[in-house]
């Protein structure tokens, strides 16, 4: 088996190629925020301030880039006493020293620059973090594995690295490769039916955003869009016409999302080791994701109209985290059968008895309650257009309501739970279906909440929290509420394992 050989206690560099790094960050960022002001000064009539101007950012430009050149020679890392320490700053000097046992994940990014020189970014992130702790631009291959490898297993086993290169069976002691074992892979069949069946949507709405962006950008510097627009001959819409831009508007949204999906998720793979997941995925841009058991808090799957016609979910591992970076502490992974779910259930929880769950449906008042309300706000609507002569719209409204009230009607029908002495599992869903399963023990709070209408009708929203964040089931008997809420206090305060 192959041996971690490299000696992390002498203080080491990053790669010379993180410069290259370093200086394409800085030159995006100051971009970005020169652009504007930059395009003002460019568009307006007076040439003698705009020079001014470009001088100034170019000037800046350097000096930034010049600190960071200067910032990359003056930063060195090692370990020592099982503890990962920094040292940077140019003018300011700074040591940062983590304790192998605070280091919560350990992630690999290379893009095509990191590939093409053979390095990847290093992320490691700690407990109660609100970002990366440590993050260098760019490190040898091999070396960033040993690097993780050896943090893992001072993670696990309190290694003292200094010791074991004194003594004479240093290569026998050094902790072992971590080995990993293939859950699933994304075949470009695959990813071809995963881009397909995503949520096209979500890409409407950026390219709606994108247009809303350039038109007030327009009116930002001064363009008046009439005055370009005036010469133009104005389209005399028609059912064609809308058909045709509608059209357009889907095929742009679908070919969108279809190359941000291959993009992302290229070449996606997922492993297993006795202590977590990888996963690894990407194009352009090559990720290297850490899921450790002890992080992963709750799991969860989803998928949608399209994806169960080929009986794909999208799986979440979601892991301990602060609120601030909880979206980016989540493991996606996309094109997953119903067999890699109870895989990777299996090699959390022992066993797959979650999918034999007695489920339980919330009350019918959780989707009555509902449709009263929107059926307020439909009548007041709908007394608002006749009162404003709109009377040829009045159509609209019922038909949204008969729509939202279908829609609501499946939600509470979906709309489950169960649990065990050991899991919990939410069910849910509208046009597709979504879980969540977490593990009891990991629960930091539970909560009962109820509003005035619940109260009269002895019903409660039961909410439980994880350092992944909350799972609600609204709509229970107040009796129910109280008895989970007691057996999850009282099973979290008895359960001597460690929630992290």
């Amino acid at each position: 088996m192959k041996k971690n050989n490299y000696d992390f206690t002498q203080p080491t560099r990053q790669s010379y190629v993180a410069i290259l790094m370093i200086l394409y960050r800085t030159f995006t960022v100051i971009f970005r925020q020169a652009l504007p002001v930059v395009v003002v000064v460019l568009l307006g009539r007076n040439e003698k301030v705009g020079s001014r101007v470009l001088f100034i950012f170019i000037g800046i430009a350097i000096l930034s880039m010049m600190y960071s050149i200067a910032n990359f020679f003056r930063m060195r890392f090692y370990i020592l006493n099982n503890e990962l320490i920094l040292e940077s700053g140019v003018f300011n000097r700074k040591k940062t020293i983590i304790p192998f046992e605070k280091i919560q994940t350990i992630n690999f990014e290379q893009n095509i620059v990191h590939r093409f020189f053979s390095v990847t970014r290093l992320k490691i992130d700690t407990a109660g973090s609100v970002k990366n702790e440590f993050e260098f631009h760019a490190i040898d291959e091999e070396k960033a594995s040993a690097l993780r490898d050896l943090l893992i297993a001072g993670k696990k086993e309190s290694i003292k690295y200094a010791e074991l290169k004194e003594s004479e069976d240093t290569a026998e002691a050094t902790p072992a490769l971590i080995e990993y074992t293939p859950v699933m892979t994304l075949d470009q069949w695959s990813l071809l039916k995963v881009g397909i069946t995503e949520n096209h949507l979500k890409s409407g709405g950026l390219i709606i955003i994108f247009f809303l962006w350039i038109f007030q950008s327009m009116e930002e510097i001064g363009l008046d869009v009439d005055d370009y627009s005036g010469d133009v001959d104005k389209l005399e819409m028609s059912i064609a016409a809308g058909l045709i831009l509608m059209f357009l508007f889907l095929l742009a949204s679908f070919i969108i999302s279809l190359v941000r999906t291959v993009v992302n998720y290229y070449d996606l793979r997922m492993m297993r080791s006795a202590h977590g997941f990888k996963i690894e995925s990407g194009l352009l841009t090559r990720k290297a994701v850490s899921a450790l058991d002890h992080k992963i808090q709750q799991i969860g799957w989803s998928d949608n109209l399209l994806r169960k016609l080929v009986g794909y979910k999208n799986l979440y591992l979601k892991q301990a985290s602060s609120e601030l970076v909880r979206s980016r502490q989540t493991a996606k992974i996309p094109g997953c059968s119903k067999d890699h779910i109870i895989s990777v259930v299996q090699s959390l929880y022992g066993n797959n008895r979650l999918f034999d769950m007695d489920m339980k449906m919330v009350d019918f008042r959780y989707f009555l309650r509902r449709v009263i309300i929107l059926s307020v706000v439909g009548i007041m609507l709908a007394l608002l257009l006749y009162f404003l002569n709109f009377m040829a719209y009045i159509w609209i409204v019922p038909v949204v309501l008969v729509y939202l009230a279908i829609t609501r009607y499946i939600a509470w029908k979906k709309l489950k739970y169960g649990f065990d002495d050991e899991l919990l599992r939410v069910e849910g869903g509208i046009y597709g279906d979504k879980a969540e399963i977490l593990p009891i023990y990991k629960i930091q709070a539970v909560e009962l909440h109820s509003t005035i209408y619940q109260r009269q009708h002895r019903l409660t929203d039961l909410i439980v929290y994880t350092a992944a964040g909350r799972v609600k089931i609204p709509y229970i008997p107040l009796d129910t509420g109280r008895q989970l809420l007691n057996l999850f206090i009282y099973k979290t305060e008895t359960d001597k394992r460690k929630w992290m």
